[in-house]
């Protein structure tokens, strides 16, 4: 009986094939660039400044988002009223490796006017990201990577 010794060059072709596609598909998620270290978190805290302005015109009372530790650089944020406890889904975590500071916090006012406007920068290695609070409107900007 003769037995066949390896692979054919169609098995291997195929296997090859296979290993580059899910090569493709798994390297993206494997590295995640700098860039999206920093926008990524930066986009976060921006949609939770707007959050913390809707709130503080919907239920007509000052909330703020509030970072923590007391000082730079930040490993933590909430957003809550400003005579009460945390909402849902807060504290959030900030993500290892970006460097967080500006502000401890940021108050919006029933009007949704904040009380003092401000940037919050985020450095992931070489990739940078600013969250700015327009002192006199509120608007909420991401400029960055």
């Amino acid at each position: 009986m003769g037995g066949h010794r390896g692979f054919s060059f169609v098995e291997v072709l195929v296997v090859t094939g296979l290993l580059a596609i899910l090569l493709i598909v798994a390297l993206p998620r494997l590295v995640v660039p700098e860039a999206l270290q920093a926008r990524v978190p930066a986009r976060e805290i921006a949609a939770d400044l707007r959050m913390a302005q809707r709130l503080a015109i919907a239920r007509r009372a000052d909330f703020l988002l509030e970072f923590a530790p007391l000082a730079p650089p930040y490993t933590q944020y909430t957003v809550r009223p400003a005579a009460g406890g945390p909402e849902p889904d807060f504290p959030k975590d900030l993500e290892a490796g970006v460097v967080v500071s500006g502000p401890q916090q940021f108050t919006f006012r029933p009007d949704g006017s904040p009380s003092a406007g401000g940037t919050v920068t985020l450095i992931a290695g070489t990739a940078t990201a600013t969250v700015q609070v327009t002192a006199v409107t509120g608007r909420v900007t991401v400029v960055g990577p």
